[in-house]
C-alpha cells in the first residue's frame, strides 16, 4: 500500500497491511513509527525539554475544595511524556530554569522542536502537568535489517 496524500507537520493515520493480526492486537503498534530507511527521524533514548509548567492541576481538589498547586520539576522524578500519539516513561536527570533532561524508558522517534506532554502520577492517576518543546537529545542509530525489509 502507497501513500499517496498525506498533509504535514505530522500526519496520524492508519495503514492496512498483511501482517499477521496477532502482532498489532492490544493496539501494540500505537505510536510505532512507518517509513522507509533513511527518511525517519532520529531516534533518541534522552531528551532536553524547554518546559512550561501549569500552575494548577486540572480536575484534582484539595481538602479545602481548592484546586492543588503542580509543584516543580526534581530530580530522580519519573514522568509520562507524550510525543505524538506515543506515551513511554522518562526520568528527570536534570533541570535548570525552564530546561529538563529526561532519560526515556524506551527509544522514541521524534524530531527536534516537536511538542510533548508531560503527567506526573497524582493519586494512582497519570495528571497533565506541563507541556514542552524539544530543544536536544542524544541519538542512537537502529540496528540494520539483515532479513531484507523495505
Amino acid at each position: 500500500m502507497i501513500v499517496k496524500v498525506a498533509h504535514p507537520p505530522k500526519p496520524l493515520l492508519g495503514v492496512g497491511t498483511q501482517m499477521d493480526p496477532t502482532l498489532c492486537r492490544g493496539d501494540r503498534l500505537v505510536g510505532q513509527v512507518l517509513g522507509y530507511p533513511g527518511t525517519l527521524p532520529e531516534i533518541y533514548t534522552e531528551l532536553e525539554i524547554s518546559y512550561f509548567l501549569l500552575r494548577r492541576l486540572l480536575g484534582v481538589k484539595t481538602d479545602d475544595k481548592k484546586q492543588a498547586k503542580v509543584a516543580k520539576l526534581t530530580k530522580n522524578e519519573l514522568l509520562l511524556v507524550t510525543i505524538g500519539s506515543v506515551s513511554t516513561g522518562g526520568r528527570v536527570v536534570g533541570v535548570k530554569a525552564d530546561l529538563a533532561k529526561i532519560v526515556l524508558t524506551g527509544p522514541t522517534c521524534t524530531e527536534l522542536g516537536d511538542n510533548v506532554a508531560l503527567s506526573r502520577k497524582i493519586d494512582k492517576h497519570w495528571r497533565l502537568i506541563g507541556w514542552g518543546t524539544i530543544k536536544r537529545g542524544t541519538v542512537i542509530q537502529p540496528e540494520s535489517n539483515v532479513g531484507g525489509g523495505l
